[in-house]
């Protein structure tokens, strides 16, 4: 995949080695997103390549980590075979308008291919029509709602 200008994205799975660039991203999503706005730590990224469940690919671009996708790998009850939960996506401001989502959203599903998936689900939050409307585009409205408890809500964003 290449950018508008010119330069090409690797997409790939993330490993140890990434935990400093992922974490950076990391603490930039948790600001987007309204959360509580944090220094970059390391430490938050290495404890995801610890979960057994939880995958983590990323687009990079000149040899910096542009955006994020993490997954979980789960049992799916209704089928009785496992399915995959996309749980956050984050592109950089300046790396959008470039398709990453879409294309890090075609990694997930070639992951899920190999891996027999029944599906692959997202959340999107409401108020984001731009990630709506490309969404819309390779992917159907799913038949449940999204419901949440906040347990600690000084994280909550």
């Amino acid at each position: 995949m290449t950018s508008g200008s010119g330069n090409s994205i690797e997409i790939r799975p993330l490993d140890w080695n990434d935990a400093p660039a992922l974490a950076a991203l990391m603490a930039d999503y948790a600001a987007a997103m309204g959360g509580t706005v944090r220094k970059p730590k390391p430490d938050s990224a290495l404890r995801l390549f610890d979960e057994p469940m939880v995958g983590v690919v990323g687009a990079w671009n000149g040899g910096a980590l542009v955006a994020f996708a993490l997954f979980f790998d789960l049992p799916e009850a209704i089928s009785g075979e496992r399915a995959g939960q996309l749980d956050d996506l984050y592109v950089s401001p300046n790396a959008r308008g470039h398709g990453l989502a879409k294309a890090l959203i075609a990694h997930l599903t070639e992951i899920g291919r190999e891996r027999n998936w029944v599906h692959l689900r997202w959340l999107v939050p409401e108020d984001n029509a731009a990630a709506l409307r490309a969404y819309e585009e390779i992917s159907e409205t799913a038949p449940w709602q999204s419901r949440v408890i906040w347990l600690r809500r000084e994280l909550g964003y």
